[in-house]
């Protein structure tokens, strides 16, 4: 497994972990263990399976039918309210010219702000 560490200061306040106090503007340093990678929501596999009907762009019902699946996969009671504010959001962030779909351009399998 790969092993990333990594530092910041602490606030200006002093902090208590399981081993005493941590003093204030102390360096702490982590040691995260990835251990699997795994393609995202927006890779060009998960665009294809949302696009039921191949046309090279999500409608609502698409993603909303998608959405459904994935929320019975987590196995967590949502709220309609729920599924509607989420789809209303992914379409006023991704709809960028607002025709009510999601083209593979919007989708943008290749660009990410997650990283």
């Amino acid at each position: 497994p790969l092993i990333f560490s990594v530092g910041f200061l602490v606030a200006k306040t002093p902090c208590f972990s399981s081993q005493g106090k941590i003093p204030p503007n102390a360096t702490l340093i982590f040691e995260i263990e990835l251990y699997a990678v795994s393609k995202g929501p927006r890779s060009v596999e998960a665009f294809t399976q949302i696009d039921m009907d191949s046309d090279r762009k999500l409608s609502r019902d698409e993603v909303t039918h998608y959405l459904k699946q994935e929320f019975e996969r987590d196995g967590k009671k949502r709220d309609a309210s729920v599924h509607a504010s989420i789809l209303a959001d992914i379409f006023k962030k991704n709809d960028h010219d607002g025709d009510g779909f999601i083209s593979a351009k919007e989708y943008n399998v290749y660009q990410h702000d997650e990283l």
